[in-house]
């Protein structure tokens, strides 16, 4: 009897102990200070076309400057979402990109919409103030948001959404001139 007491004190030691360096280690992996997922590279964009009537993941969170972002607000206007973080390079490579669609599109009501994926708020309000960008950004500190959307592996990707609420298109790597008038031509009429 004793040494079943002694048996389960040592596994309730052991899980005790096993259980929160398991937990530190998992958060030190995905600190925002280690991006994950990692900055795509210079190589050729990966590109996927969907057929009419795939729905949008739905997209809810909060703000740079704390109000709420939620994309179903967005149906009737074509949506480009770009997930990035300040720390990609090719994300603030292809950003002038972003703002001149923006301004080019505003008649046909383009929405733009960035979720900043496991990055400091501070350095993405300090980067779109320096930058001119004047879309609203979605914090996702955790990256929760982004793997519900299929961004699990590589920054930039965006997602070009139809007026109606369905997948277009979406784009791993940065965004070319080309590319990003072929797949706005698809959401805008």
């Amino acid at each position: 009897m004793r040494s079943g007491r002694l048996l389960i004190a040592a596994v309730l030691l052991a899980v005790a102990v096993v259980l929160p360096v398991g937990a530190a280690l998992l958060d030190r992996r995905t600190a925002p200070s280690e991006p994950a997922p990692r900055a795509a590279s210079r190589a050729p964009a990966s590109v996927q076309t969907y057929p009419p009537g795939r729905a949008a993941p739905p997209l809810r969170l909060r703000t740079l400057d704390g109000r709420p972002l939620d994309l179903a607000a967005l149906r009737g206007r074509p949506v480009l979402v770009n997930f990035w973080a300040t720390w990609c390079e090719p994300c603030v490579r292809e950003f002038p990109l972003l703002r001149e669609a923006a301004a080019a599109h505003r008649s046909e009501r383009l929405a733009v919409v960035g979720v900043l994926v496991r990055d400091r708020p501070a350095a993405a309000r300090a980067f779109m103030r320096r930058h001119g960008g004047a879309w609203p950004v979605g914090a996702d500190p955790e990256g929760l948001a982004a793997a519900g959307w299929g961004v699990t592996v590589g920054l930039p990707h965006t997602v070009f959404v139809r007026p109606d609420g369905t997948l277009a298109s979406h784009q791993l790597g940065e965004l070319t001139q080309a590319s990003l008038q072929r797949q706005l031509a698809a959401i805008t009429p």
